[in-house]
């Protein structure tokens, strides 16, 4: 019996070890993209980036977790508002975080500078809170322009940034070497149903779709432009599970959400900040309960507001603080299985069926 009970006890540690490694960033929680050291005013050519956890009621879990901003680090703007957008890839196992990395030569603001000065890449967060080393895009992409968010899915990437018909705008990143797929003034990068979609207020503003996710030069085709009331300026958007309803984050007009009736898109209302400038930037929903419920961004906060129905005014639950800035802003990361816990599991597993095996036979 002492035996059976030593076999069991072991089995939940281990089985207790596995989860709490596993515990870093909590299900259902957001992260939010802030730059500034909350010292210095915040300036055009430079600024740490530091992830914050916060609950869906605006509390701000653990410590942030700090992108190093040393050399072979990564920076962002501290005033390109368009920049430090934040997202998860293909299978929501990290998060990707595009921008600067130094040292950093020349001067002026990071996007002015040439790709040798200032040259433009990328981090990974995982679940376990991890910040993988910068990968600095080589064949200079963005050189003298914005590089604003990226997307992954397994070793291949996704950047948005500004570009023109040249080049530059969607780039992709096949690990060794980056290439344009559409030279586009592109904000942000979304992925639904298997599909790589950007947003944009260059041109035609609205939100365009490419058939799977490319690797070779093509166009986007239209998915979201020209609806009556749209806004000309979009950042961050999100699709609902079924497809049928999109919100999309405006720098000038808050948040706006569209229903898909009939095959095409219609503007239905607004959620505001209720100031004058209803700024919005980085986006996440979570369609899980009733009725949606909507979080922004815009430089100075983070907005919350339950679609039922209708538009409202949302509620602040987060202040950046003095000499901080928001801007991008997802949910967190879940779990990607690792061979040390599955092993850890397994351990577990066969100590339970050996004790029940033992239990029969008593």
């Amino acid at each position: 019996m002492k035996t059976e009970i030593r076999t069991l006890t072991t089995t939940v540690a281990l089985l207790s070890l596995a989860a709490v490694a596993q515990a870093q960033f909590s299900p259902g929680d957001l992260v939010v993209v802030r730059v500034g050291d909350g010292v210095d005013a915040l300036a055009n050519n430079t600024g740490p980036i530091s992830l914050l956890e916060l609950g869906t009621g605006g509390t701000v879990v653990g410590s942030p977790a700090n992108i190093p901003s040393g050399n072979s680090g990564l920076q962002i703007s501290g005033t390109a508002t368009s920049e430090g957008q934040l997202s998860l890839n293909a299978d929501g196992t990290a998060l990707i975080l595009a921008g600067y990395v130094p040292p950093f030569t020349g001067s002026g603001s990071l996007s002015s500078r040439t790709a040798a000065q200032a040259p433009r890449g990328y981090v990974t967060i995982d679940y376990n809170r991890n910040v993988s080393s910068t990968t600095a895009l080589p064949n200079s992409p963005y050189s003298g322009q914005n590089i604003r968010s990226g997307f992954a899915s397994g070793s291949s990437f996704w950047f948005a940034g500004s570009g023109t018909a040249s080049g530059n705008g969607l780039v992709y990143y096949n690990g060794t070497s980056s290439s344009t797929i559409q030279g586009i003034n592109s904000r942000v990068l979304g992925y639904y149903g298997g599909n790589l979609y950007y947003s944009t207020g260059s041109g035609t503003q609205g939100i365009y779709k490419y058939s799977g996710l490319p690797t070779s030069a093509t166009s986007a085709s239209p998915f979201l432009t020209g609806v009556a009331s749209q806004g000309t300026s979009p950042y961050d958007f999100v699709l609902s599970p079924d497809g049928n309803t999109l919100y999309v984050a405006d720098d000038a007009i808050g948040v706006q959400k569209f229903s898909l009736t009939a095959g095409n898109w219609t503007f239905d209302y607004n959620f505001t900040d209720g100031l004058t400038a209803n700024e919005a930037y980085g986006l996440a929903v979570d369609f899980s309960g009733a009725n949606p419920v909507i979080y922004w961004t815009s430089p100075s906060d983070i907005w919350k507001a339950t679609d039922a129905g209708s538009g409202t005014i949302g509620a602040s639950i987060l202040s950046a603080g003095v000499n901080y800035a928001f801007r991008g802003l997802d949910f967190t990361p879940q779990p990607a299985p690792e061979p040390s816990a599955c092993a850890l599991i397994g351990m577990g597993l066969a100590g339970l069926w050996g004790l029940q095996r033992r239990n029969r036979k008593s």
